[in-house]
């Protein structure tokens, strides 16, 4: 009985490098400060702080979306909508409470929105208009 063995060299190859995230936002009604934190996808706009992650498991932390200075505007009003386009949350004022429930009467939502890459569009209630993404993970 013959029997063969091959052997194959092993190579190792390591790459090192720093991913480019692209973040793409809408402001309108210029002119606001707009700004993105180089090793996030943070959005800033004047004073608020639009993060793009959140997690609402029921462990006390990052539970509910959070807009930083939110309350210096108290006409602002948020929508989010899911990758389809439909609505799933729409608070006027938005009061940092979104726990990733949808508070729409369209029956194929259901009550908790999966996790997954959200959009939403906040006016400040002054003129001014951002949007970008949100990432829900559970």
């Amino acid at each position: 009985m013959i029997r063969f063995i091959f052997l194959v060299p092993l190579i190792i190859i390591a790459f090192s490098f720093a991913e480019k995230k692209e973040t793409k936002f809408t402001v309108q009604n210029s002119p606001v400060s707009v700004s993105n934190h180089e090793l996030d996808d943070t959005l800033r706009i004047n004073e608020l702080v639009f993060a793009d992650f959140f997690s609402p498991n029921g462990d006390g932390y990052n539970d509910k979306y959070i807009i930083l200075n939110v309350e210096n505007y108290p006409l602002g009003h948020l929508k989010v909508f899911n990758r389809w386009g439909e609505l799933v949350y729409h608070a006027a004022p938005y009061k940092n409470d979104w726990d990733g429930k949808t508070n729409q009467s369209n029956a194929l939502l259901g009550g908790e929105c999966t996790p997954g890459v959200y959009y939403f569009e906040y006016v400040d209630g002054i003129g001014n208009k951002a949007s970008g993404k949100i990432t829900l993970k559970r």
